[in-house]
């Protein structure tokens, strides 16, 4: 099977007029205009060089030969059968939810001001690590039961461990070293890196649930990042934090034009 290349990803044919049909497989043609499609576009050109002859015609053969496999999958019906209809249903359903979340944030960034100002306000929490452990549940109520229960003197590591539906809960909660930005949820970072060691959080609201943040050590990075290195990172977590939020908030639109019925009762009783 090493012969066979993944086409989309390595092909270039320089100087082919869009129009042309470079390949082809019976009526199935391949032209200049498909290339781009496959490779994202000209930009991309570049990265992908063939410089012979012979070159091109092994990655024209290998797009040949991924061609008549994917007619003989569908003359021998493997296009109808049950298990490869529903990957590829389910392969559809992620490309339409990836494609329309990436309509909604289209060119949804900070400005430079915008990532100035919170750098300043929140510098001394990049410039550290933490030992981090932390609970997560789904339902609030739980979340800030396990708090108070946290707070009267309830062992931290033995409530995760019972608890949190996170991976890290067999750990005791622990998620070992993180700095700013790794979470993947700035509400989960501004709660943790303001807390001082042996400190615990209210209950923070995240995408992923509900956190109870414990923070057992803390130390200051080394070498110590520099301002445009936490910028960096500041632009990131601001175009997350707002491309999260224009989500939500379309899809609380979405869901007010929908009826829809829940019956947590019914999928507990399969549990």
């Amino acid at each position: 099977m090493r012969f066979i290349v993944y086409f989309a990803l390595i092909l270039l044919i320089p100087a082919a007029a869009s129009a042309d049909v470079i390949a082809s497989v019976d009526d199935v043609t391949l032209t200049w205009d498909d290339i781009l499609a496959m490779i994202g576009g000209e930009e991309n050109v570049q990265y992908l060089g063939i410089s012979s002859e012979t070159s091109a015609i092994e990655v024209l053969q290998s797009w040949v030969r991924e061609e008549v496999m994917v007619q003989a999958a569908e003359d021998i019906g493997l296009d109808s059968d049950p298990a490869v209809r529903e990957i590829l249903e389910q392969t559809r359903r992620q490309i339409l939810l990836e494609a329309f979340m990436a309509s909604i944030v289209e060119d949804m960034q900070p400005s430079q001001l915008e990532i100035e100002n919170y750098a300043n306000v929140w510098l001394s929490t990049y410039r550290k690590s933490a030992n981090i452990r932390h609970i997560i549940v789904q339902d609030e109520n739980l979340a800030n039961s396990l708090l108070a229960r946290i707070r009267a003197g309830s062992d931290f590591a033995a409530l995760a461990q019972e608890y949190s539906i996170g991976p890290s809960g067999e750990a005791g909660g622990d998620l070992g070293w993180i700095t700013r930005g790794q979470s993947g949820y700035m509400s989960f970072d501004e709660a943790a890196f303001r807390l001082e060691e042996g400190e615990v959080s209210d209950v923070v609201e995240t995408g992923a649930g509900f956190h109870i943040i414990e923070v057992v050590e803390t130390q200051l990075l080394s070498p110590e990042p520099t301002l445009g290195e936490i910028q960096e990172v500041v632009a990131i977590e601001l175009t997350q934090g707002m491309q999260e939020e224009a989500i939500m908030a379309e899809l609380e639109i979405l869901e007010m034009n929908h009826d829809i019925v829940l019956y947590p009762e019914r999928l507990l009783n399969h549990l």
